[in-house]
């Protein structure tokens, strides 16, 4: 699975770069900071930032008021996608404008994901929906003031089509429904609207095994490729999201988040020359790996009943456990080692972790863990509130947070003016 490659590193201010070097010299590409790229729902998963612009001039095409015709009706014009159709161009269709792309005092109306559903009631006693909608590009909060205006048999996991005003608050975009209904056969599939990863899922692959080769021990790097080597549990493994909510809460967030770790564990051991690398790196790629099973992310994420019962950390010891013995003659004393750094990660016991870490390289692990799920959990809070300088306190921090206005940094991650385009 893995060819032997060599493999070279450079670094600009912020960009990191992985050249592998064999017959065919594959160049994966650079990866820039937290760059996410837009999604299309309709179309291929991911778009590269330089073709963000002339998206923007067909999505403006497609908004245009449609002039006057005087030729009869026009047939509907019905597009496949995957096992699934939808008409694209008829009457009875509903558009939608992605939620990244949301502008407060605008009308929307088209087809979303219904991830939550809570009745509550104003100050008067009047009932009113809280919903929770989604689609690849994020999530929006929802208001239906009129309990009416939603069929009640609608429930999380649901596509619906939304009629409702664009409103804001607090720097956030808002919906306030006028109606709420279920979604005409065939618009979409709901794995269509699940969040993704902005990252490329190959060249994070690329990352994965890359790490997964500079295991030189025998027996952990046995281990890897009994895992790794099934393409099916890796397509598992590269799809899963990396929690439900949080941090890393999106398809494809395993994958990007167990890269993260594995390279600043890389870093850190080359800083101490008592850690056992080998034992670190294999621990970094594996211990979110009960995830796969902790997790649903057909149409929705959501926990499955043997996460509820067991959680990821014990699932991921026991299937870490199972693939080892496989192995014809795997040491004991590693396999210990190697499990106690999975299931003491979350580091404390209030945090889950059904033990604290003992080993220099369990340490390591848990602190690296904890940072990487925090700035990324940091990160998406502030994503949503580009336009103002602090959120607001309801988030995983429980406090205000700052919002960062790196604007050097956020040019890189622009798509490229006309006049910029044009020289």
């Amino acid at each position: 699975m893995y060819p032997s490659a060599r493999l070279e590193w450079t670094r600009t201010h912020n960009e990191t770069k992985v050249i592998i070097l064999n017959d065919d010299q594959l160049d994966l590409g650079p990866i820039h900071g937290n760059n996410r790229q837009s999604y299309d729902p309709w179309d291929e998963p991911l778009r590269s930032p330089s073709e963000k612009s002339k998206d923007v001039a067909q999505s403006q095409r497609r908004q245009r008021p449609a002039q006057p015709s005087t030729q009869g009706p026009k047939e509907p014009t019905v597009s496949t996608i995957g096992d699934s159709q939808r008409v694209v161009d008829g009457p009875s269709q509903p558009t939608r404008v992605a939620i990244c792309e949301l502008v407060p005092g605008t009308n929307v109306s088209g087809v979303y994901l219904l991830t939550a559903k809570d009745t509550r009631t104003t100050k008067a006693g009047k009932p009113f929906y809280k919903l929770r909608l989604s689609d690849r590009t994020g999530t929006v909060d929802c208001t239906v003031w009129e309990i009416g205006q939603v069929d009640e048999r609608l429930g999380s996991g649901d596509l619906v089509v939304v009629n409702a005003r664009v409103t804001e608050y607090q720097g956030k975009a808002q919906l306030e429904a006028s109606a709420v209904a279920t979604a005409p056969p065939g618009a979409a599939t709901p794995r269509d609207f699940l969040p993704s990863t902005y990252r490329d899922i190959d060249e994070l692959k690329g990352f994965l095994q890359f790490h997964i080769a500079s295991v030189y021990d025998p027996d952990y790097s046995a281990l890897l490729e009994e895992i790794f080597g099934d393409y099916e549990f890796l397509e598992i493994f590269s799809t899963a999201p990396a929690a439900k909510l949080f941090h890393h809460a999106y398809l494809g967030g395993l994958i990007e988040h167990s890269v993260a770790v594995a390279e600043m564990c890389d870093f850190v051991a080359q800083q101490y020359a008592r850690v056992d690398r080998d034992l670190l790196m294999t621990a970094a790629i594996l211990h979110d790996i009960g995830k796969t099973q902790e997790l649903s992310f057909d149409v929705a994420i959501d926990y499955t009943d043997s996460g509820r019962f067991l959680g990821h950390v014990i699932q991921g010891v026991t299937f870490v456990n199972e693939k080892a013995g496989r192995l014809s003659s795997f040491p004991e004393h590693k396999l210990q080692q190697l499990l106690h750094c999975i299931v003491s990660h979350h580091g404390e016991l209030e945090w889950g972790s059904p033990k604290r870490p003992k080993t220099i390289e369990a340490l390591i692990l848990h602190h690296v863990d904890n940072l990487d799920a925090k700035v990324k959990g940091f990160l998406e809070i502030v994503e949503g509130s580009r336009d103002a300088a602090w959120t607001d306190l309801r988030n995983l921090f429980r406090r205000p947070l700052h919002v960062p206005q790196a604007a050097h940094q956020e040019e890189d991650f622009l798509p490229p003016a006309e006049d910029d385009r044009a020289r």
